[in-house]
């Protein structure tokens, strides 16, 4: 019998390693309290809020990522000396950018707001909405490569 406490004791232990390494950081503060109890109650007290917690985030997360659903209408700015126009009308869009030399390029946008994605022509992008502003990154979020556009 011993040897069995001793085997699902080790195996919880493991799992609440796991869990912790894998887990959001918010753990921290709920270990404190756990810590007062034994060392068996400890592991399934860490481990039952460590399974509690995925659930939180992700409804956090939802709801970070979540976007106004009616962007509709005429953005407007510069990309370094290109002036930019972007009228959207529900997901799609078209994207006209001017040259300072005149010569002008349009390209078909799309939007994936339930991952916060634009593809414009060829070119995926991501975009956040802030107010009347809409803010363009590449994948890789260089600041260079911003393009912030202002609604009309």
């Amino acid at each position: 019998m011993k040897t069995k406490t001793f085997t699902l004791s080790i195996a919880s232990l493991a799992i609440l390693s796991l869990l912790v390494a894998c887990g959001p950081k918010e753990q921290a503060s709920t270990q404190p309290s756990a810590q007062q109890s034994s060392t068996q109650q400890e592991s399934s007290s860490s481990a039952a809020t460590s399974a509690s917690q995925p659930q939180a985030s992700s409804s956090q997360d939802t709801t970070a990522a979540a976007q106004p659903t009616n962007i509709d209408g005429t953005y407007t700015g510069k990309d370094e000396n290109d002036q930019i126009t972007l009228v959207v009308t529900g997901k799609t869009g078209t994207w006209t950018e001017v040259e300072a030399d005149g010569d002008k390029e349009i390209k078909q946008v799309t939007f994936e707001p339930e991952n916060q994605r634009v593809i414009i022509g060829d070119d995926v992008k991501i975009y956040a909405v802030n107010g009347n502003q809409m803010i363009i990154d590449d994948m890789d979020r260089e600041a260079a490569d911003r393009v912030v556009l202002t609604k009309q």
